[in-house]
């Protein structure tokens, strides 16, 4: 079943089919699947998801994309969803529960055997894992093969963990590390995307990209033109 929520133009609730048709100067009665297939993204770069469903987090992946969209449209990158797809078996079940150690570029080999799940997954395109949890426990990682840009979130992610991790693959960096009880922690800044203290800690919604940091996303090659 189509979901609205995969459209680049999904970018806040409540989504109503006809309403974003309209908006977009499509008459007549349209189906979901049709709006998907020819409403095109007004933005001038796109970054392109596939998302591989291991297990279903605690806030739905719906408002994930939609509060994704919320920070990503004042950047001017839209957010597609180019497929979705349950991992189901006992295979995908022992990875669940995802091994990413520190979740550096040093992977683990729980995340090297997920990571060769990419169906449908073209060039310059990213990967996003569902999982229950990990260990160590995260929100989300986005330790990634070379090449192959994929990023991890996990069942106690919050809203913003999706923008989050995806901005970690188009190469943002946290923007308050180290943090406590480093001596060298400096200010929390609890109201921009990027910080490390936690995105459930983020206040302010939505949180900031400031001018920097939308450089580097849109200089990105995962953020080809629309």
């Amino acid at each position: 079943m189509p979901n609205l929520t995969d459209s680049c133009r999904a970018n806040r609730f409540p989504l109503s089919l006809r309403q974003m048709a309209s908006a977009v100067g499509m008459t007549g009665r349209v189906s979901a699947r049709t709006f998907l297939r020819t409403a095109r993204c007004s933005h001038g770069e796109c970054v392109t998801l596939h998302l591989k469903i291991l297990a279903l987090p605690q806030v739905p992946i719906p408002t994930m994309l939609v509060s994704m969209r919320e920070v990503y449209d004042g950047a001017g990158i839209g957010v597609r969803v180019a497929s979705r797809e349950f991992l189901t078996g006992p295979a995908f079940a022992t990875l669940a529960v995802l091994q990413v150690g520190n979740c550096t570029n040093t992977l683990t080999a729980d995340q090297i055997q997920l990571f060769t799940n990419r169906n449908n997954v073209g060039a310059n395109e990213i990967a996003i894992y569902f999982v229950l949890a990990t260990v160590q426990s995260f929100n989300g990682c986005a330790a990634h093969l070379a090449g192959q840009p994929a990023a991890v979130v996990t069942g106690i992610a919050s809203r913003w963990t999706l923008a989050h991790e995806v901005g970690h693959v188009l190469g943002l960096a946290h923007v308050d590390d180290p943090a406590p009880p480093d001596p060298n922690a400096p200010a929390a800044l609890l109201d921009r995307l990027m910080t490390g203290r936690g995105t459930h800690m983020i206040t302010n919604p939505p949180p900031d990209l400031i001018d920097t940091e939308v450089r580097t996303m849109r200089d990105s090659q995962l953020t080809p033109n629309c």
